[in-house]
């Protein structure tokens, strides 16, 4: 079931809107509902609800209060938005996915707060959200599975946990497919946008505020200049900082911004975060999406375990939003229609082998079959002793030669002297110029 949720400008300036939905009625069929509410009245609830969301993260209230305290707000969102109309997922039994596509003037609005017949939305692993957009976006598929880590903290607090979650995804995503790194000293305007066009994923660890992300001390990378560029190469975007999927009436913010520019998926805030927390789920994510490639199954366990905790870990799963409206395929049914066309052509194999003449043996030459000769054995390649070392010392630009050999003798932060030794081995292994491979070391190991 899809619901659109539209932004009305009335005469006194406010941004009112109107919910629209479809439903199936046993005497007329397929029917348009309409809802209408008052932009005033849900600008007055999201900023009471920001102040609820800071006292939570602050004062962590036990359980049972917060649980108490969020079902009035969960009703008080209802009555807003559907009024005396019952929402259709409030009907006992509803089973099927709810999408809720949202202009984004009201995208700073907890929808995940909004009462099932079971819990909260944000508990229903078949919900989806996503921002009504109109442009249509040139196609622009990136085909080898390819991820930029940005790791930016910025603010002096942020330091030891972006760093940590950092050294800790570096190595998950090098096994498992071609890594770029971007470091807070490297971020410029031009050198981000241009790696973000050559990757298929992107995670954001680190401070980004409301008008986009910072870069360097008193420059950023506007969400508007990146909702101007063509990013749909992105698959899936995970912006794990405070407030990346925060959206105003002034201006779009990240999330939509990336939306707009083509990204498939972008998981983000829509408030503060605190930090050790973010830490956790940007880890556990990809941990688990790298396995499972299903980003809403990965998400659906974090909120579980989430929902289990504290106030202040229930308010963060609230928080964490997904933008998609793609269902994707579920594992066993296409197993089943796979299944299903094999049985088929096998029947028709054998129903058309019945129907020809048998093949008379005589037809055909049996010769003798013919000696297999053994073939020579290899003598075995000796090796040096060191052949990393010895390949380092082939180099003919001089630089890449002295920071290679640096690099392996130097301590990193995030990688151990086997994973250096991986690093240098599968960027040789490409056979590249020189050039390409000393750009390509110094962007996947950041040094």
């Amino acid at each position: 079931m899809k619901l659109r949720i539209i932004a009305k400008y009335s005469r006194e300036e406010f941004t009112d809107g109107e919910c629209i939905w479809e439903e199936k009625q046993e005497q007329f069929g397929t029917v348009e509902r309409t809802t209408r509410f008052s932009g005033k009245l849900l600008g007055e609830f999201q900023k009471d609800w920001a102040l609820f969301a800071e006292r939570v993260l602050s004062q962590n209230p036990n359980k049972e209060e917060f649980l108490d305290k969020l079902a009035k707000k969960s009703d008080s969102l209802e009555q807003i938005v559907f009024g005396k109309s019952l929402p259709f997922w409030r009907n006992p039994g509803f089973q099927g996915s709810i999408q809720l596509l949202i202009d984004p003037e009201f995208s700073p609005i907890p929808w995940e707060i909004l009462r099932t017949d079971k819990g909260f939305l944000f508990q229903n692993k078949d919900f989806r959200r996503g921002i009504r957009i109109d442009t249509i976006q040139k196609e622009n598929s990136q085909k080898a599975d390819s991820i930029l880590l940005v790791c930016n903290p910025v603010k002096p607090n942020l330091i030891a946990t972006v760093n940590e979650e950092c050294s800790i995804l570096f190595p998950l995503f090098e096994k498992k497919m071609s890594l770029r790194i971007l470091k807070e000293t490297q971020l410029t305007r031009v050198r981000l946008t241009e790696e973000i066009s050559s990757v298929k994923y992107l995670h954001y660890a680190g401070h980004t505020e409301k008008k986009g992300i910072p870069l360097g001390a008193n420059d950023y990378l506007y969400s508007k200049e990146i909702s101007g560029h063509s990013f749909s190469n992105l698959h899936l975007v995970f912006l794990n900082s405070c407030h990346s999927s925060f959206d105003s009436i002034e201006q779009s913010g990240l999330t939509t911004s990336f939306l707009k520019a083509g990204a498939k998926e972008v998981i983000g805030f829509l408030f503060p975060v605190e930090t050790n927390m973010a830490k956790a789920i940007g880890i556990n994510f990809w941990d688990s999406y790298l396995k499972t490639k299903n980003s809403h199954q990965s998400l659906a366990k974090i909120r579980k375990n989430l929902y289990k905790g504290s106030s202040k870990e229930i308010i963060t799963a609230i928080s964490l939003v997904h933008f998609s409206t793609q269902k994707q395929l579920n594992l066993s049914k296409r197993t089943i229609g796979i299944t299903f066309v094999l049985l088929s052509l096998l029947i028709c194999i054998v129903f058309l082998d019945n129907r020809k003449e048998p093949i008379q043996l005589e037809n055909f030459d049996i010769s003798e079959p013919k000696p297999i000769l053994n073939k020579k054995t290899k003598e075995p390649v000796v090796l040096p002793k060191d052949a990393l070392m010895d390949r380092i010392s082939q180099l003919k630009n001089s630089e890449f030669r002295k920071m290679a050999a640096s690099f392996l003798k130097t301590k990193h932060e995030f990688l151990d002297d086997t994973q250096k030794r991986e690093l240098l081995e599968s960027i040789f292994s490409n056979e590249n110029s020189e050039e390409k491979m000393y750009y390509e070391f110094k962007t996947r190991s950041g040094f």
